[in-house]
């Protein structure tokens, strides 16, 4: 299996892992504002030390490109909890599944990369995976409209910073782009300090311990994804690997969440047959991709 697909695999992990660990804070009294904000901030230190890699001068009259790819990522997280706060997560992953497409799409389009028939009928085919997994939830239909929009926004502002990062960040050094780039979007975090609900000091230990171990997860997502795109490009393929979040997610919530106050493990037999089916599908979809790396 190619290194990248590998890499888009343990973020895919590193985000199952925060995701449920966000949710519990969250349950604590920790919103998700701030859940947003800390996890910048925390992958923003993370890759701080990067900034100092490598022997080449820093390319400062290319200084837009770190910018541009900043704004659409905090962008795409902005638009994520806004369409969580708008909608229910039943409606916010199929639609985030997407990405993939859009991922190949805009490679295809702007930077002029062939995509590989099998790598679009695998994208295809991690976009239904998610529309069949998730558990649909009637009482947010009214909400759709509204919550589809946000999502879309989210997955085309995301699916253009894995363009950008696949373009530019060789120029620079990968990771110190990176670090640039999560730095500049952990600055524009800060204007989210004004929508935290509850002061830290007033914060539950368990919410501190979440928040914070949520964040983890997240800086070592960005990293790994990061230097997956920045360094082997292939977007449209890594994020294949990187759709299978969704069966980790599940997994994660079966054998952790008991452990830490969550119910995930608790499904109907409807429910559970939904996830085994758009695991198979994922997993056909993941196949072609590694198969096809491999012709």
């Amino acid at each position: 299996m190619p290194v990248y697909l590998l890499l888009g695999l343990v973020a895919a992990v590193g985000y199952s892992m925060g995701g449920l660990f966000t949710k519990q804070s969250m349950a604590e009294g920790c919103g998700l504002f701030r859940a947003t904000a800390v996890s910048m901030w925390a992958t923003a230190l993370l890759l701080l030390p990067f900034l100092f890699a490598g022997g080449e001068p820093i390319p400062w009259d290319l200084w837009y490109q770190p910018v541009v790819a900043a704004i659409l990522f905090f962008s795409g997280s902005l638009f994520f909890v806004l369409a969580l706060r708008t909608g229910d997560l039943s409606i916010v992953a199929p639609l985030s599944g997407v990405k993939p497409l859009l991922n190949a799409l805009f490679v295809s389009a702007l930077l002029g990369v062939h995509v590989p028939p099998g790598t679009w009928a695998a994208c295809g085919l991690a976009a239904i995976a998610l529309l069949v997994i998730r558990t649909p939830n009637v009482s947010t239909v009214h909400s759709f409209p509204r919550t589809a929009a946000m999502t879309l926004g989210s997955a085309v502002s995301f699916a253009l910073c894995d363009t950008c990062l696949q373009q530019w960040a060789r120029e620079w050094v990968v990771l110190r782009f990176a670090s640039i780039t999560f730095g500049l979007a952990a600055l524009a975090s800060l204007v989210l300090i004004p929508r935290f609900s509850t002061p830290w000091v007033q914060l539950s230990r368990k919410a501190k311990t979440h928040v914070l171990t949520a964040a983890a997860f997240s800086a070592l997502t960005a990293l790994c994804m990061a230097f997956a795109l920045g360094h082997y490009g292939h977007a449209p393929e890594v994020n294949i690997a990187y759709s299978t979040r969704s069966v980790m997610s599940i997994l994660v919530a079966w054998g952790l969440g008991r452990f830490i106050g969550g119910r995930e493990h608790h499904v109907s037999r409807a429910v559970l047959l939904r996830r085994l089916a758009g695991t198979a599908i994922l997993m056909a979809a993941l196949s072609l991709v590694i198969f096809g790396s491999a012709s």
